[in-house]
C-alpha cells in the first residue's frame, strides 16, 4: 500500500460523554488486550507499544478527547457531544528528524539551484547544478524511507486504529 500520508488524522465523534469515553480507553490499556502503554492527563491520551515491542519505526498516537464545539449549530453534520481527535506518528525524534532532513536538503538544493544558474547567466563555469540534483536525489532517499518506515508500522497503526475504534463503541 502506498500513501503519502505522514501523520494520519483520527476525528471521530459519538454519544458517549467525554468521561465515559476516557474510562473506556483507560479499562481497554488496564485489560492488557493491547500491548500498549498509555499516559492519560485529563482528556488528553498518548498510547505507544511497550518498551520491548518498539521498533525504529514504531507509531505513537496521540488523542484528545474534548467537547463537540459544533454541537449546538443547526447546521453541523455532527451534533454528538464528544469528539475525539488526534493522529498517529512516528516517535518525536523520529519525527523531527525527517522535517529537518526535508527542510535542510530543500534549502541545499534550492541555494544550489540559485547560486549555479547564477553562475551560468554570468558565463562562468559552474557545477553546483550537479550538487542541486544529488540534493534532490537526497529528498527522495528521505522520501522513500519514510515510506518504508511507515509500511513496516503498518500492522502498528492498525493495531492502534482498532484501539481507538473499540474505545469509541
Amino acid at each position: 500500500m502506498f500513501s503519502i500520508r505522514i501523520r494520519p488524522r483520527i476525528r471521530e465523534f459519538t454519544n458517549l460523554s467525554q468521561e465515559v469515553v476516557i474510562d473506556k480507553f483507560k479499562n481497554i490499556i488496564n485489560s492488557k488486550k493491547y500491548p500498549f502503554q498509555a499516559k492519560i492527563i485529563e482528556h488528553h491520551l498518548v498510547v505507544k507499544n511497550y518498551n520491548d515491542k518498539q521498533a525504529f519505526w514504531s507509531p505513537e498516537m496521540t488523542l484528545e478527547v474534548v467537547e463537540n464545539p459544533m454541537k449546538g449549530d443547526e447546521f453541523a453534520s455532527h451534533q454528538e457531544p464528544t469528539l475525539v481527535r488526534g493522529y498517529i506518528s512516528p516517535k518525536p525524534a523520529i519525527w523531527t528528524f525527517f522535517v529537518f532532513a526535508y527542510i535542510g536538503l530543500g534549502l541545499a538544493c534550492l541555494s544550489f539551484v540559485v547560486y549555479g544558474t547564477s553562475q551560468m547567466m554570468l558565463n562562468q563555469p559552474t557545477s553546483l547544478i550537479w550538487y542541486a540534483l544529488g540534493c534532490a536525489v537526497g529528498i527522495l532517499a528521505v522520501f522513500i524511507a519514510s515510506q518504508i518506515g511507515q509500511r513496516l508500522g503498518e500492522d502498528q497503526t492498525e493495531l492502534l486504529l482498532k484501539f481507538v475504534r473499540e474505545g469509541m463503541n
